[in-house]
C-alpha cells in the first residue's frame, strides 16, 4: 500500500497532475503537527518543498524530486500515519493502523487545475547565490551557497538595496563608463552587490570606489574584489570630508552616522553627481535644537516623539536642500523595520532642466525651522562655510 501511494505521488508529478500533499497523525506526539508538500521551481529545477509545521514555527526544506521521494519513503508510515495526495484527476488518502494493514481510498478530485509553482525565491533575487565568492567570504552564505540563518536579514537588505537603486541607473548615459563612489563602504556588502548586479547582470561599464577609514576593511575588501575578479572595484582609505573626488556620476553613502550623511550629500552636490543616494543613520544634530514655543511644545515634551520628529525633520530638510540645488528627490522606505531600523533612503537625481525655484524652497526651509525654533541644519552650514 505504501509503495503504491508513493508511486502515485511520483506519477502525478511526472504527469503534471500533482497539486499538493499533506502528511498528518505523527507517530510521536511532539511539537511537529504535520507536513505540507508543494512543487517549487528553484534555480531552474523542479523541487518538492516540504513545510514541517510545528506548534510554534514552520521549517521549510527543498528537495529535488528524486531526493523528495526518498524522504517520503522514510517518513510515510514511519513518522506519519496518514497522507492525503491531491491531484487534478483524483484525491488519494492513505491511512496506517497499528494492528491493521494500511488502507488507500480514492475520492473525486478537489482541484481542477494545478496550483502555481511554489514561490521561487531565486527568481526574485537580483543577487544570485550561485558560485558567489564575496557573499561566502563575507559569511552571508555557507560553503554550500546557502544563506546563513543569522544572515537572512542581511541578504534581504542586499537584494532590496539593489532592487531600489538599479532603476536610477537607467537614467545615465551607459555609452560611457559610469563612475561611482561609495562613502563609508564598511565591509562592502552592498558595494560588492551593486557592482555584481550592474556589471554581471546588466552589463554596464562602471568603475566603483569604496571609501572606508578603517584600513583593515580596505585591505579585506580589495583582496575580496581581486578574488571575485571585480576588476573595476577598488577600495581606499579615506574620510567623507576629505577624500579626493574627481568627476563622478553617482555618490552613495549608506548608514553614515549623523552629520556624516550631510558631508556626503555636500560632497556629491559639489562634484555635480548625477545621482546621490544616502541611507541616513543616527539623526541627532537637530534634536537639541528643537524647542518650539507654539502648541507643538506639548507634543514634543515626550522624548520618543521628539526623537522621531528629529529624524523626520533632519531627513526632510536634507531632501529639500537637495531639491534647492536642482535635484529631483525621493524619500522612501529602504527595507521594512523588522529587518533593520535604519530604513529610510533619500535619492536625488540631477534634473536636466534649470527649473528649480531655489529661493522658494529656501524660504520654506526657513519657515519650517522657525516653526520648531531650529537655528540651523548642518548641511546648510556646509554650503554657507564653503
Amino acid at each position: 500500500m505504501k509503495t503504491e501511494f508513493i508511486e502515485s505521488i511520483n506519477k502525478s508529478i511526472t504527469n503534471k497532475t500533482f497539486v499538493k500533499l499533506t502528511l498528518s497523525r505523527p507517530k510521536n506526539k511532539t511539537e511537529l503537527k504535520n507536513v505540507y508538500c508543494k512543487l517549487s521551481f528553484i534555480k531552474q529545477k523542479l523541487h518538492l518543498t516540504f513545510v514541517f509545521r510545528y506548534l510554534t514555527k514552520d521549517i521549510t526544506k527543498n528537495f529535488l524530486i528524486d531526493e523528495a521521494i526518498l524522504q517520503l519513503e522514510q517518513i510515510i508510515g514511519e513518522v506519519f500515519f496518514e497522507g492525503h495526495l491531491f491531484t487534478i484527476e483524483k484525491d488519494i488518502t492513505i491511512q496506517f493502523f497499528r494492528n491493521k494493514a494500511s488502507v488507500i481510498k480514492d475520492k473525486k478530485a478537489s482541484f481542477s487545475e494545478q496550483l502555481p509553482l511554489g514561490h521561487d525565491r531565486e527568481k526574485n533575487r537580483l543577487i544570485s547565490t550561485d558560485d558567489n565568492i564575496y557573499l561566502k567570504d563575507l559569511s552571508v552564505l555557507t560553503t554550500k551557497g546557502e544563506v546563513r540563518k543569522d544572515k537572512t536579514d542581511k541578504f534581504k537588505q542586499i537584494n532590496k538595496f539593489v532592487e531600489l537603486v538599479a532603476p536610477f541607473f537607467e537614467k545615465l548615459d551607459k555609452t560611457q563608463s559610469i563612475k561611482i563612489i561609495d562613502m563609508g563602504s564598511g565591509k562592502g556588502y552592498l558595494t560588492f552587490a551593486l557592482y555584481d548586479y550592474l556589471v554581471n547582470n546588466q552589463k554596464i561599464n562602471i568603475s566603483l570606489r569604496g571609501i572606508e577609514q578603517r584600513e583593515n576593511l580596505v585591505a579585506l575588501c580589495n583582496a575580496l574584489a581581486e578574488k571575485s575578479k571585480f576588476n573595476n572595484l577598488k577600495f581606499e582609505s579615506g574620510q567623507i570630508k576629505t577624500v579626493k573626488i574627481q568627476e563622478i556620476d553617482v555618490l552613495i553613502a549608506l548608514h553614515a552616522c549623523d552629520t556624516a550623511t550631510d558631508d556626503a550629500i555636500f560632497r556629491g552636490i559639489q562634484a555635480e553627481a548625477s545621482i546621490i543616494i544616502v541611507a541616513p543613520c543616527c539623526q541627532k544634530q537637530l534634536r537639541n535644537q528643537i524647542k518650539p514655543t507654539n502648541a507643538l511644545k506639548s507634543i514634543l515634551k515626550y522624548g520618543i516623539l521628539k526623537e522621531r520628529q528629529s529624524e523626520l525633520l533632519t531627513d526632510g530638510l536634507r531632501a529639500m536642500i537637495l531639491e534647492s540645488y536642482g535635484y529631483k528627490t525621493n524619500v522612501f522606505e529602504f527595507i521594512q523595520t523588522e529587518h533593520t531600523p535604519k530604513n529610510i533612503m533619500i535619492v536625488g537625481v540631477k534634473k536636466q532642466t534649470n527649473d528649480t525655484n531655489k529661493e522658494k524652497i529656501l524660504d520654506q526651509i526657513k519657515q519650517i525651522k522657525s516653526l520648531y525654533n531650529i537655528e540651523y541644519h548642518y548641511l546648510e552650514r556646509l554650503f554657507e562655510n564653503n
